[in-house]
């Protein structure tokens, strides 16, 4: 079955009573898998094949641009049957990504029940805890006895998927404490709910951002976590599998970001949609580009008289560029993680100096004798050895600065930090190398 002609000859002959009966033997993701290798129709048509349930999974395996074509003419009622499949945070995600009249209708024809719970998650903000924790859950009353908790377990643990905690609360529904299920089952059974509770329980807030979830995920080592909102009623769990997500969305945010590329355009766009996304950040960093060219511009008459320098330029800014994309990755990534902080950035700012002189120094002192050598010409060695220095010593310190500097002038670091280094390792490294050439050019010609 994962070999895509067969699968495909299969939609196209009578197999398909086949496919119904052996595709469900695989993983719903090896089936996602299979469909994105698929055309459109016949992604349709094996999509079609699934039975509800399989089908509910399956559709939050498919990548975006696949699950747009699948649900492009899906069958309402079909769409509502795996809509009430799906645990309620995908549900939700699901809904939120239709047009406002079809999510309108498929949450009239989901059960009371159902809707009620879907449509409190689509109040909260995607990228908050709200955004991503299920309402399914097991919480028990500290009152109760393990007994009752025991019952209270297996009569929901067909409808709440994994629990690998009891959430306990009070009378108010206020979170209190948390409980392994594993001990649940090994304890007497006529014991106290309250009497074997761990109280010294970690959550977050409904409305916290998704990356301090995940944040907090890392630094506990958890597998679940409670969902409270402002009273310190519990509303939700978090699972493990939506942190997974949260880690890869979030990595490929920051990298589409220092590239000058929104978080939502998608490799099938129309041109037109990718060229709006794209645009501003181009004119942006032809601005800068142009900052640079009349920097070079000051210096003509150096040029003019020794036009073996324009050879060496690109080298400078070059070394620049990449020693603060160097620096400027390990400082997302740091604030990412929750590891740079205001607190600890006076010493992530002296490492980068001295990250910046060694390496400017043992780069410099290579380009100089490579200068000397190639060109017979001490002094050439002498100011490119030193342009370089500067102009990495710049590349690391701004690396750290500007990140830490927009995050606290609230602006997301991985959207700007490169077009601004990128401009100021350009200036800097031109203006230093022609400078130090205009400073020394009697000994230079």
């Amino acid at each position: 079955m994962h070999n895509v002609k067969k699968v495909t000859d299969l939609i196209g002959d009578d197999g398909k009573q086949y496919i119904k009966e052996h595709i469900t033997e695989l993983h719903p993701a090896d089936i996602a898998d299979i469909i994105e290798t698929l055309d459109e129709e016949k992604k349709k048509e094996l999509f079609n094949l699934l039975h509800t349930e399989i089908a509910s999974k399956v559709i939050v395996e498919v990548n975006e641009h696949s699950r747009d074509q699948i649900l492009e003419d899906i069958n309402k009622e079909k769409l509502t049957d795996i809509v009430e499949e799906m645990s309620s945070d995908d549900a939700a995600d699901l809904i939120a990504d239709l047009p406002k009249e079809e999510a309108k209708d498929i949450l009239e024809k989901l059960h009371w029940e159902d809707s009620t719970e879907v449509q409190k998650l689509l109040k909260y903000p995607e990228d908050t805890a709200g955004g991503i924790m299920q309402t399914e859950l097991l919480s028990v009353r500290e009152e109760m006895l393990v007994e009752d908790a025991i019952i209270q377990l297996m009569a929901l643990s067909e409808n709440i998927g994994d629990v690998p905690n009891v959430f306990v609360v009070d009378k108010n529904r206020r979170l209190v404490g948390i409980l392994p299920v594993r001990k649940l089952l090994i304890v007497k059974h006529e014991m106290p709910i309250s009497g074997i509770i761990d109280r010294n329980v970690i959550s977050v807030n409904v409305n916290e951002d998704q990356e301090e979830v995940a944040n907090i995920f890392k630094k506990y080592d958890l597998i679940s976590l409670a969902v409270v909102d402002d009273d310190s009623r519990l509303v939700g769990r978090i699972q493990i599998d939506d942190i997974v997500d949260v880690l890869v969305e979030e990595a490929s945010e920051d990298m589409l970001h220092m590239a000058g590329i929104y978080q939502d355009e998608k490799i099938m766009d129309p041109p037109l949609k990718s060229v709006r996304m794209r645009l501003p950040w181009l004119v942006i960093n032809l601005a800068t580009a142009t900052l640079a060219a009349s920097v070079v511009g000051l210096f003509q008459d150096t040029l003019q008289a020794m036009v073996i320098l324009a050879m060496f330029m690109p080298i400078v800014a070059g070394m620049g560029g990449n020693a603060g994309t160097q620096a400027l990755t390990v400082t997302i990534r740091g604030i990412a993680l929750g590891e740079l902080s205001f607190n600890n950035a006076k010493r992530a700012v002296l490492n980068g100096i001295t990250i910046g002189v060694l390496n400017g120094v043992v780069t410099g002192v290579i380009m100089a004798l490579i200068a000397y050598y190639w060109k017979g010409n001490y002094m050439l060695g002498i100011v490119l050895g030193l342009a370089m220095m500067v102009n990495l010593f710049i590349a690391n310190f701004f690396g750290i600065i500007i990140p830490l500097v927009l995050k606290w002038l609230k602006i997301d670091p991985a959207v700007a930090s490169s077009i601004f280094l990128t401009a100021l390792t350009d200036c800097i490294g031109f203006f230093s190398f022609l400078g130090l050439a205009t400073l020394f050019i009697k000994y230079l010609v």
